[in-house]
């Protein structure tokens, strides 16, 4: 997709006749204005990157501000909550912004827009727009009714407020207090990741809030929404608010850029594209991505202005809107930068604190090396410091990055230890998480009876007063061993419970974790759109959050969704990425996971070497760490290998190690097929009674299970064996019953497989001829609509060969 085909610069700029259509005194416009406009002078409001550089100045360890910053995917919010957390509970840095007390050029633009009637939303929690608006108010005597006009829109109670003849200004993200009216309203503030998933409706985290949603659609409606100070990157709530608004006339993003001066402005219209997954495909910018997505998607018209903010303000709106600024302040006296206001406010923290802050960043981020050397420092500082509660964190923390990288007898030594510092400094709440991250290494180990015990343990341990991260890891571990054991309907329901708190507070973090779980169970029971549903919602968090362990999981449950649809281009897509970034953080567990996910792919398309290496790859991590449930699914799919190459003893060997250390560590969700790729080599050997007796174990494991497609796989398997028993009439039962079950699930290759099989019963054993043919054209054409050309080409000579029969009949 080429930017020119669908992004249609015009060639006159703001000299073009359409300009002036574009900004009239005749249109109604909303503006949505963000952090960008608050940099230019007299204001100069930092930019969040220099407010986190300030913030990693005084509460990060020095040698690690560096690679702290290096960090593309360290989002403010992020770092916010963490400064929270452990320095500044009440967000004293944010003060600063009160001391910022001249609007510039563009404050006093909108401010004059407001008192137009025109509206104006801002994320910003300066208070800049307010006070050009105070000095605009100023010239009229305090009695006018212009003073009452006036009113900023911040608590819930506001938005139910009636704005139309106001002059109201919509701070969507909140304030620490109303500049206007005196009113303390920090509690109103989304300025931590914990805020931004707060307050969410299911399946909408990146939506603003509910109750905020009709004053928004009331002031955007048939107007054209101006954008200023965006980068068009934070894809949280903004951009999706966008998306999900659908009552504009047109949208008009003005993308600031230092070097064009005025006169030479740059204007684009973007057009409509019918493909949208082609569009997220190209490399077209994040921004640009965006505006094509509206206009395709949106009755409006959609156009970028390229231009140095405030000069095309200055120079092209404010003539259009008879804006003087002689309210503009000049001569200014300096006030004090961020770096100097922190100079004075910062709070004092201890070194191993500040190792705190950056090992949390680093594990959290994915950056396992530095989380392991951070906390090791952080251990050796809080020791030094006397702090017996950093001590313990950093014990259990190391406990944690040992657990990561499969190293388990060595995370063990650290949790035990931890928990005997638990006991010594009366620690219930730390004592909960040890607990559960002893009985999650043992789930590692597959050992899911202890796993159970310690889970268990910890949730006695629970009261009202636990905190909700907590109650959310008791039910997330049961949840996650119950799937582990096969019970799919406790599993789901321990971790629906679980959501249900992530979402609650707003723990984007822990959202994410359980949507790839639920994503993962559905995909068990064969439930591809639901599946894919969870894990797309998952990603979208792990990639915001730059949370690179959880998106290797995700990325790893989406390629296993393809590969289930049988579309191995794109699996191979997702499964790559995370397979690469697997060996970046250094995650063997997972690395393992996905050699063997990528080597399923190899051998569905029958690059069968390719296959064996990646399967022995990730059978080969799995023993080194000790993972017993991956060295089962190694010996399994080496065993299919072997089946393939026809080695029968070989892949029988195999078949039976793997199924006895399946049922040695009770691990029931792959038992079913496990017993079923042993009764294949039964049926290879032609000892179908056995081949029916494993067919028939798999059968009764996977109804047990829940799993819809496992039940119409090992209903295709016994239907096979009727039928060289000579048992047809059970054959067709069986068959039917399986494509009904595709059917229901929307599994197209298990249809095609179904119509495939049903198609031979009726030609060799009904001698239905025109049936069979009819079975076979649906099937053709469910491959050719999965590229599937290796099905579709050995499907349709079963088609021309029947027929070819038919008419000889």
């Amino acid at each position: 997709m080429k930017f020119e085909d669908i992004i249609i610069k015009i060639s006159e700029g703001v000299k073009a006749p359409n300009f002036k259509d574009l900004f009239s005194e005749t249109r109604l416009y909303t503006f949505l204005v963000g952090a960008g406009i608050s940099m230019d002078p007299p204001s100069c409001v930092p930019s969040a990157r220099m407010f986190v550089q300030e913030l990693f100045k005084y509460y990060a360890p020095e040698e690690e501000i560096e690679t702290l910053s290096s960090f593309e995917s360290l989002r403010y919010e992020f770092l916010v909550e963490k400064v929270q957390n452990l320095f500044d509970k009440e967000l004293k840095f944010l003060d600063y912004l009160s001391r910022v007390k001249e609007p510039n050029i563009i404050h006093l633009f909108l401010a004059n827009m407001i008192m137009r009637y025109y509206y104006v939303i801002t994320t910003n929690f300066d208070y800049l727009i307010e006070r050009a608006l105070k000095k605009k108010l100023d010239v009229y005597p305090t009695f006018h009714d212009y003073h009452k006009k006036v009113m900023v829109i911040i608590t819930k109670e506001d938005y139910q407020k009636k704005v139309s003849f106001q002059f109201p200004i919509i701070k969507i993200h909140g304030s620490k207090w109303d500049v206007i009216k005196g009113r303390l309203t920090k509690d109103s503030l989304v300025t931590t990741i914990r805020a931004l998933g707060r307050e969410r409706e299911k399946g909408e985290t990146f939506a603003i809030e509910p109750y905020k949603k009709p004053l928004i659609n009331e002031v955007m409606n048939g107007r054209d929404l101006v954008i200023m100070g965006y980068s068009g990157s934070d894809d949280f709530d903004i951009s999706p608010m966008l998306k999900e608004l659908s009552n504009m006339k047109r949208i008009i993003w003005i993308e600031h850029d230092h070097s064009l001066t005025p006169g030479n402005e740059e204007i684009y219209k973007y057009k409509s594209v019918e493909d949208l997954s082609e569009l997220r495909s190209s490399e077209l910018p994040k921004l640009d991505k965006m505006l094509v997505e509206l206009a395709s998607k949106k009755s409006m018209e959609v156009y970028k202005i390229k231009a140095k903010t405030l000069e095309f303000v200055k120079e092209q709106l404010a003539p259009i809107f008879n804006e003087s600024f002689e309210l503009l302040k000049k001569d200014t006296p300096e006030i004090s930068s961020f770096g100097d206001y922190m100079q004075e406010t910062h709070f004092n923290a201890s070194i191993s604190s500040k190792y705190r802050l950056a090992h949390e960043i680093f594990y959290e981020l994915g950056d396992i090396e530095s989380a392991e050397r951070t906390a090791k420092q952080g251990s050796i500082s809080s020791e030094e410091e006397g702090d017996e509660i950093n001590q313990n964190y950093f014990t259990n923390a190391l406990g944690l990055v040992n657990l990561s990288k499969g190293d388990y007898d060595i995370a063990l030594e650290h949790f035990e230890k931890s928990l005997k510092l638990t006991a010594k400094l009366n620690q219930i709440f730390e004592k909960i998480a040890v607990l559960l991250n002893i009985g999650e290494l043992n789930r590692k180990k597959s050992d899911l009876k202890n796993a159970f015990k310690y889970s268990f343990e910890a949730a006695a341990l629970l009261t009202e007063t636990t905190p909700n991260v907590l109650k959310f890891s008791v039910l997330n571990n049961l949840g996650i061993s119950y799937r582990d054991n096969g019970d799919i309907p406790n599993a789901v329901k321990n971790i629906e419970s679980a959501l249900e708190i992530a979402a609650k507070t707003g723990d984007l973090s822990r959202k994410s974790l359980c949507l790839s779980n639920l994503a993962g169970m559905k995909l068990s029971q064969g439930l591809l759109k639901p599946a894919l549903d969870y894990a797309s919602e998952a990603l979208k968090i792990d990639e915001l959050l730059g949370d690179l362990n959880s998106m290797c999981s995700t990325l790893n449950s989406i390629g296993n969704i393809f590969i289930t649809a049988g579309n191995y281009t794109q699996a191979l897509q997702y499964l790559e990425r995370a397979y690469q970034t697997s060996i970046k953080i250094q995650n063997l567990d997972v690395k393992s996971l996905l050699a063997n996910s990528i080597g399923v792919i190899y051998y569905n398309r029958g690059k069968l070497d390719l296959a064996l290496e990646k399967y022995n790859e990730a059978l080969n991590i799995s023993k080194d760490i000790g993972d017993l449930s991956m060295q089962a699914t190694g010996f399994n799919n080496i065993g299919m290998y072997y089946r393939k190459k026809r080695d029968f003893n070989k892949a029988f060997e195999l078949f039976n190690q793997s199924i006895a250390l399946t049922e040695k560590i009770g691990e029931k969700t792959n038992l079913g097929v496990r017993y079923g790729n042993r009764a294949s080599i039964y049926e290879a050997r032609r000892e179908f009674e056995k081949a029916l007796e494993d067919y028939k174990k798999a059968l009764s494991i996977e109804q047990s299970l829940g799993n819809l497609g496992g039940v119409a796989s090992q209903l295709t398997n016994i239907g096979g064996v009727s039928g060289d028993l000579g048992r047809y009439e059970e054959t067709l039962k069986n068959y039917g019953q399986a494509l009904n079950i595709m059917e229901n699930l929307g599994n197209k290759p298990g249809i095609a497989n179904a119509l495939n099989n049903l198609a031979i019963i009726y030609f060799k054993y009904k001698k239905d001829h025109q049936k069979s043919i009819d079975l076979l054209q649906r099937a053709v054409e469910i491959y050719s609509e999965l590229k599937m050309p290796q099905m579709e080409i050995t499907t349709k000579k079963s088609l021309n060969f029947i027929k070819n029969q038919f008419k000889a009949k």
